[in-house]
This record gives structure tokens, sequence and C-alpha cells, in this order.
């Protein structure tokens, strides 16, 4: 019997907490020997990761119970802190692999970029709201919300973190398109964009080299280091054959350099095959195929970019990450999200579900008043 009484969307939650249960075997698995090898106990890594999903879910169901209308009272906050933090990152953050992205908060690392990803949907989706039709004047509809992204790219980009300006760009570059903006604005944009990003793409030589070995023209040393990684990563996924090699069964883990965290996508086909994979992205397109519903079925505008926004954001880097793992685009650090090991990303993505379960419970008041509304 179809529950008609208000209610969370109960596939989005169990989705969204399967895959951060699973992740605590995943993490566990894909990290224990690579740990080691950074001098870390196996046991301390996996009670750090579990801490963080179980703040993570406390999180999910704390901001579910939260009126989603607030966040748009407070978006213009969170962006001023996300370029507050962006900022402090360059001056006193951690440096890893040459890459200063994280600060240090003693119990935690944090992410800067994670809470700007995060701050420019909520933003987005309140200012397309507020301007209405006149998003399609470029002076004072359009150009606003190219300064923030330009903002938030230019200070990303400092860090250097290439694959998440890809991310804010493309999220800021839906949202705009689906709250009507001017396509010819969005072209032009995209047009600019390609140009700046191919030169900043190769302004590095790490990511010259990346793109010249995605390419098949790179040669050498830095040919093989590149290929290395991808050719672990596609023995694992190739090895777990149709039910995996089971539980703690990875070699691969002892070859990737980010096998928790970047690649953990490999070591769950090596361990649960072509099955344990399905079983995975089946699960992101549960909450993709949900996400639509209640986009299609909430009443306000600003409810409608907040589902989109969302969505989009959790796919995409869902796909980045895929594609890295499968080499059909250059290597990049995407997170796979709910999944990969890493405080920042977990909790905001537990943050952005917690949004998406309050604005079901929205749509299913609606549908309780109107029952005679389609499922």
């Amino acid at each position: 019997m179809t529950n008609t009484k208000p209610h969370i969307d109960w596939l989005i939650f169990f989705s969204a907490l399967t895959l951060m249960l699973f992740s605590i075997a995943f993490v566990y698995s894909a990290g224990i020997f690579f740990a080691t090898y950074k001098g870390m106990k196996p046991e301390s890594l996996l009670m750090s990761h579990f801490f963080k999903v179980i703040v993570a879910i406390f999180i999910m169901i704390l901001v579910s119970r939260f009126d989603y209308h607030h966040w748009s009272k407070i978006s213009i906050w969170m962006m001023l802190l996300s370029l507050i933090t962006l900022v402090v990152v360059l001056v006193a953050g951690k440096e890893v692999g040459g890459a200063e992205r994280w600060i240090n908060l003693g119990f935690m690392t944090f992410q800067p970029s994670e809470l700007a990803k995060f701050s420019l949907i909520i933003h987005f989706a309140t200012l397309i709201n507020r301007k209405g039709e006149s998003i399609k004047d470029l002076k004072y509809g359009y150009l606003p919300f190219m300064l923030w992204i330009a903002l938030f790219s230019a200070l990303i980009a400092l860090q250097p973190n290439f694959s998440m300006i890809i991310i804010i760009f493309l999220i800021g570059m839906f949202m705009l398109y689906i709250g009507n903006a001017n396509i010819k604005h969005i072209l032009t944009t995209l047009g600019l964009t390609a140009l700046v990003g191919g030169v900043y793409a190769v302004s590095a030589p790490y990511r010259l080299n990346r793109l010249l070995f995605y390419l098949g023209m790179l040669e050498g040393k830095e040919f093989d280091k590149l290929a290395y990684q991808v050719d672990n990563s596609l023995v694992a996924i190739g090895s777990g054959g149709l039910f995996g090699m089971g539980p703690g069964g990875s070699h691969q883990n002892l070859l990737l350099s980010e096998p928790y965290t970047d690649f953990i996508l490999s070591i769950i086909g090596e361990e649960y095959g072509f099955i344990g994979l399905v079983v995975i992205v089946a699960l992101f397109i549960f909450i993709l195929w949900r996400g639509f519903y209640l986009a299609k079925r909430v009443e306000d505008k600003f409810g409608f970019l907040l589902v989109s926004g969302i969505i989009f954001s959790i796919f995409i880097s869902f796909l980045i990450n895929a594609f890295v793992n499968t080499a059909l685009i250059p290597t990049t650090g995407v997170p796979l999200p709910f999944l990969s090991y890493g405080g920042t990303s977990i909790f905001f993505g537990a943050t952005l579900i917690g949004i998406l379960l309050n604005i079901s419970v929205k749509v299913s008041m609606n549908k309780y008043k109107n029952p005679k509304s389609d499922d």
C-alpha cells in the first residue's frame, strides 16, 4: 500500500545511506596497505572514516528537518565565507602533492572548494529565482553570476585544482540554462571559457602532460608515470570479472596512488566485480531519478533550481570520477560522492541529500493535499 502521508523520499534516503555505509568497508579495504605504507594504522583509517560517515548521516537527517527556503536567506553569507576560506587556504593551507587545497582544523582537514561548490548551488538558485526574467539582461542579470564563477575559479586555480574549477563552472552554467538565461550569453561564455581553459590546461607541465598522454602524444618517463596509474586502474576493474575477488582481495590497492579516494571505484570493481559496480551505479541512478521526480513536482522555482543544481552536482562528480577510473578522460582528482575517503566531501554531500529530503517532504505534503496527482 502506498504511503500517502507527508514523508521523505525513502529511495533517496536509503540510496545515499547505503552508499555511505558501503564506503566504510570500501575505504578500509582500498586503503589498508596504502595507510600502512604512509605510516598510519589501518584501524585508525577505518575509525576515522567510520566517525565521518556517522556524522554525515546525522547531518543528512538534521538538514532534512530544516526548511529549504531558509537557505536562500544565508546564501550570500555562505558565498562570502567561501571566498574567505579560499583565500585562507592559499595563505595557511596544508600542502599535499604540491597543491594547497586543505585547511588543517586539528580534528580534520577542511577543503574550502567543497564549501564554494555547495554555496554556489544555493546562491545561484536564490539569485535566479529573485531576478526572474531580468536574468536575460547581460549587465544586471547575467554578469553578476559570471563574477562569482570568475572569483571562485581564480582562487581555486591558485591552489591549483583544475577539476573543481570545471565542476563549479558546469554547475553554474547548467543552473543558468535551466533558469532561462539568454542562450547567446551562455554560448559566448562557453566559447570564451574553452579558450581560457585551454590556455590554463597547458600552462603547467603536469596538466599539459596529462592532456598529451590522453591524446597519445606523450613519451618517455612522463608517459610511464601516467600510464602506470591508468593501467593499474583498468587492471583492477578488469580483474574483478563478474563477481569480483571478494572483500579484501584487491591487489591493485598496493599500486594505485589514491586507492581510497580518487580511484576507489577501481578497487570496488576489483573486489566486487561487475555486479558490485552495477549496484553502485544503480544507487546513483536512483538518486538522479528521484531528483527528476522532485524537480518536476516542487511548486516553487527556488525549489526546482535547488533540486536541479544538487542532482547535477552529484551526478557530474560521479561521472567525472567514473570516467577517470576507466580512462575515458584525462586523470584528475575528483572524489566519488559518498564513497571516497574525506570528511569535507561526504559532509557536504550529506547536506545536499538532506536538502533534497526536505524538499521531498514538501512535495509529498502537496500530494497528500491533492491525492489525485500522479506518483
